[in-house]
């Protein structure tokens, strides 16, 4: 008899499950995966580094005027290219206005915020100071 009760159990979970999964598509209610990069940041960036960035930061691989391009993409791949050179990586989101990324050496957090066509990137923790340099601040829409 218990056997039964626990057979029974599985059985129901299985079906709320295929429910779960079946009635977003359904509906056409959009399902986001935690892999995913948030929308608003998908696209390509470009941001120039000034001495006030490598200075605040104390980066010490990335020139003053030096341009870099960021490029997301919906999955959450990523990839950021400036005159230091060029990484390819992922960016994730992890809650509200924060992502997670590995792009460079090491994994970061920052806040984001995208207004029109300008995203602005804030540190939320970050042990690479060259990163950091590059990526805090205001980005522009390529």
């Amino acid at each position: 008899m218990g056997r039964h009760r626990r057979t029974a159990g599985l059985h129901s979970a299985a079906i709320v499950t295929a429910l779960a999964l079946a009635v977003p598509a359904a509906t056409g209610m959009a399902v986001t995966r935690a892999s995913a990069a948030p929308a608003p940041m998908v696209g390509k960036w470009t941001r120039k580094v000034t001495s006030a960035d490598i200075q605040r930061t104390g980066g010490t691989g990335i020139s003053a005027g030096s341009v870099w391009t960021l490029t997301i993409k919906k999955d959450g791949g990523a990839s950021i290219s400036g005159s230091a050179g060029a990484f390819e990586g992922y960016l994730r989101s992890i809650g509200a206005g924060q992502f997670r990324t590995n792009l460079g050496i090491g994994i970061a957090v920052y806040a984001w915020r995208v207004s029109g066509r300008l995203l602005m990137l804030t540190k939320v923790s970050d042990q690479t100071s060259d990163r950091e340099a590059v990526f805090e601040g205001v980005w522009k829409r390529k």
